[in-house]
């Protein structure tokens, strides 16, 4: 037993994942939502026998960027959001109305 909590205690600790668990837990909000969109963007595909790559030409951007977004792993500016809406005719994310400002 010492011979087991001997080797224990020298054992190279590995803690290699701990930076990448702390970054999911700090962005757990923005890649909750990202994931949410990836797969609608992925359902409106097969919906409409598009391919990634389809919809990277559409966009006017790589389809390694297209596979980010579908895989949910991409921090999407607003300006993409508009274009996968408008691209895929699907509504990704909508805003409260407000009243205009007088």
């Amino acid at each position: 037993m010492e011979k087991i909590r001997e080797k224990l205690k020298n054992a190279k600790q590995d803690i290699t994942w701990l930076p990448e668990a702390k970054a999911r837990q700090e962005n757990h909000a923005w890649l909750r939502i990202s994931f949410a969109i990836g797969v609608s963007v992925l359902s409106a595909l097969r919906e409409r026998k598009m391919t990634q790559k389809d919809l990277a030409e559409n966009l006017k951007c790589s389809p390694q960027y297209v596979n980010k977004i579908v895989k949910g792993s991409e921090n999407l500016t607003l300006e993409t959001i508009c274009k996968l809406e408008k691209a895929l005719s699907i509504k990704l994310i909508e805003t409260p109305s407000l009243p205009l400002m007088s």
